[in-house]
Formats: structure tokens, C-alpha cells, sequence
């Protein structure tokens, strides 16, 4: 009997993703036969080629690196390469870029099913929900796959019932939360070594892309007020990344900000367990960011950091209360600037960061929301 097999779809970097990781590592360890279609901007130069373990691997590189014009080139790019491939039992469109594309194939024959993880509130999100031509072409876009999808996961649990409210239906649906899987935390000195930190100085982290309503600017400024007990190291890419620059130097901060290139995310929790506090003060400017869980409250829990979040919804829903998280709005400087301080006092106490890792560690991994799935394959495939 052959193998099921399952083709994922996905537009972005792989190497820092964890979730197409552990999405792509789940079904190779239930013996399919696995595909990646992965898009890229096209090489200027001999760099490697892209490789997962688990997977057999195909990038499609684009001429267009961003906007409109890379969208509908990734499109018609994979349209024609899902139409010249053997059917498979599985699409998985990881993203909603891809899945437009996805549907086609299937309504052509290409897939039994189709999967699309709703990583998103897509139509809601700030560039999108501010401009109603752009918020009609991906509602249609979206409204489009959905047709043909046969089940949708979310990173969250209220965020099947906001996608429902903007198309009036919605496929089967599963939650598998933007976790990590399970690792030992063990504390080490890698951030401190790497800037040459002070020991008596507490080092506060983000780690995720550097874009606009992260809080970054804020956090910056706040440090002006601890930069005698404190840093903060920003690790990630992202547009905004050369004014967080600018408005270090123009603060004065040159020895207090430090920002790091992206890391694999098999590294990242060991690297986070070499900071004191984790950072996440997503700004509630759309409705996408009102809905956010994100995966880096996650991984800084399993690093044994408290944290500082911003009080989004789905996060206080699951961690009112919990010694480890403190919440702070980003735009209010005092409240930001005793939640540090608190956060600070917490990450003195090394029995409540292992008991912060340990939580994590049973609680909010990959592991704890994949049955949702395995369930859902075992019914159906």
C-alpha cells in the first residue's frame, strides 16, 4: 500500500518558521509522503538550496519581492506548477497567499483535500482593513479558497467565529495554537557573551519580525529610563529595523539596543533561555491585532522568561493571572515602564523560571495541540 501524501504550499522564509517545521515534521512522522513548494525572491547569487528535514523540496523564485505584483506572480507560478504535478491526497496552503492556487488544483483534480492555515485575521489586518479596494480583493481571494477548503486551522480560538463573521461560512475547523515543541531550557550566558553585557544588567528580548505596531519604538523608549539596570536585544529582519537603528543613536543608546540577525528556530529557544525577559507588545490598531496570540508569549515561556505582553484578548484569556506574564499597554509609558521593572524583580527568582519553562512544558507545546489534527487525518484520510 502506498504511501497518503501531502503537498505544502508556503511563501516565506522556512528557516525561521517553526510552525511549516512542526506542521511538516508531524506528517512525516505519520509516513507520508511529504512535498514542499516553497517561493523565494529570485538569487543574485550561489546561495544553498532550501532543505527540511522530512521533506522533498521545490522553490519557485520570483522576480517581484513584494506587493501586488509578487503576489499575483507567486500565483500564476504555482498555479502552473501544481497543474504539471501528480494528484496528491493533500494540499496544505500554509498561508493565504498560497491558497488560491490550492483551490484551483483541487477543483482541477490535483489534491483529495485541502487544508489552509489561517495563520491571520488576513482582511483585517492594518494595510488591508484601512484600504476597502485592497480588503474586497483578498475577502474575494480568500472567500475563494475557503469554497474548496475542507478544513481550516486557526492559531487561536476565537478566530474561526471572526473569519466566519466576514464570509458567512467556514469549513471544518481545528485550533493548533502557534506553539513550539517541546524542549529542556537550560540557562547560559550566549547574549551576554555575544554584546558583552554586564552581568548586573538584565536583559530584556523580542524576537519576531521588526514591523510597524510591535511596540519596538515604545520598548526603545523606555530604556532611556533603564538603561542604567538594563538592555533590550531585538532579534529578527523586518522593514523597520533601520529607524529602530536611527532612534537608538538619536537616544543615545548605542550600548543599551542591540539588534541580532534572525536564528533558525531550532536555536531559538536556547538562545532566549540566555535572556532575563521576554518582550511582546503587539499594538491593538486593527482587529487582526486584537484576535493576535503570539507564538513568541510561547517560546518565552518555554525559555523560562517572564513576560511583558500588551493585554490582548486571547492572551489574557489564557494567562490572566499567571505569575509569569505581566501585562502593559505599549503606548502608556509609566504602566510600561513598572511592568519592566516588576518583570525585573520576577526574573531574580530562578524556582520561578524553571516552574515558567515547566507550565510550558506540559501545557503550550505543539505536542498538546496536534491531536486536534492527527484526529481529524485519522477520520478522514
Amino acid at each position: 500500500m502506498s504511501k497518503p501524501s501531502i503537498r505544502f504550499l508556503y511563501l516565506g522564509d522556512p528557516k525561521t518558521d517553526r510552525r511549516l517545521k512542526n506542521f511538516i515534521s508531524l506528517f512525516s512522522g505519520l509516513g507520508y509522503k511529504v512535498e514542499l513548494i516553497i517561493a523565494s525572491p529570485r538569487a543574485t547569487n550561489d546561495e544553498s538550496r532550501i532543505t527540511i528535514e522530512g521533506a522533498a523540496t521545490t522553490e519557485i523564485h520570483l522576480d517581484h519581492s513584494r506587493g501586488a505584483k509578487m503576489f499575483l506572480e507567486y500565483n500564476r507560478l504555482l498555479q502552473n506548477e501544481l497543474a504539471n504535478r501528480e494528484p496528491c491526497d493533500i494540499l496544505f496552503a500554509c498561508e493565504l497567499y498560497s491558497l488560491k492556487a490550492a483551490a484551483q488544483a483541487k477543483q482541477n483534480g490535483k489534491a483529495k483535500k485541502l487544508i489552509f492555515d489561517a495563520r491571520e485575521l488576513y482582511t483585517e489586518l492594518p494595510t488591508v482593513a484601512s484600504n476597502p479596494l485592497k480588503k474586497l480583493f483578498w475577502k474575494r481571494w480568500e472567500k475563494r479558497g475557503l469554497e474548496q477548503a475542507d478544513l481550516i486551522i486557526v492559531t487561536a480560538p476565537d478566530d474561526a467565529a471572526a473569519i466566519k463573521q466576514v464570509h458567512g461560512f467556514l469549513p471544518e475547523s481545528i485550533v493548533i495554537r502557534n506553539l513550539p515543541k517541546r524542549e529542556e531550557f537550560h540557562t547560559n550566558d550566549y547574549l551576554r557573551k555575544y554584546y558583552h553585557i554586564l552581568f548586573e544588567k538584565k536583559i530584556f528580548v523580542y524576537v519576531g519580525g521588526m514591523q510597524t505596531d510591535r511596540g519596538l519604538r515604545n520598548m526603545i523608549d523606555t530604556m532611556t529610563s533603564l538603561k542604567d539596570i538594563a538592555v533590550f536585544i531585538m532579534i529578527g529582519e523586518g522593514i523597520l529595523k533601520e529607524r529602530l537603528q536611527e532612534q537608538s543613536i538619536q537616544l543615545g543608546l548605542q550600548n543599551v539596543v542591540f539588534f541580532h540577525p534572525a536564528i533558525d528556530s531550532e536555536k531559538i529557544i536556547e538562545i532566549l533561555s540566555s535572556a532575563d525577559i521576554g518582550i511582546s507588545l503587539i499594538e491593538q490598531h486593527s482587529k487582526s491585532y486584537q484576535f493576535a496570540l503570539p507564538s513568541k508569549v510561547f517560546e518565552y515561556l518555554l525559555a523560562g522568561l517572564p513576560v511583558i505582553s500588551s493585554p490582548l484578548k486571547q492572551v489574557r484569556d489564557i494567562f490572566a493571572g499567571n505569575e509569569g506574564v505581566i501585562f502593559a499597554e505599549p503606548d502608556n509609558p509609566a504602566a510600561l515602564i513598572g511592568a519592566c521593572k516588576g518583570a525585573i524583580a520576577l526574573s531574580n527568582n530562578a524556582n520561578l523560571r524553571k516552574q515558567i519553562h515547566d507550565d510550558a512544558y506540559s501545557n503550550f507545546t505543539f505536542e498538546k495541540d496536534e491531536q486536534a489534527l492527527k484526529n481529524y487525518l485519522s477520520n478522514n484520510i
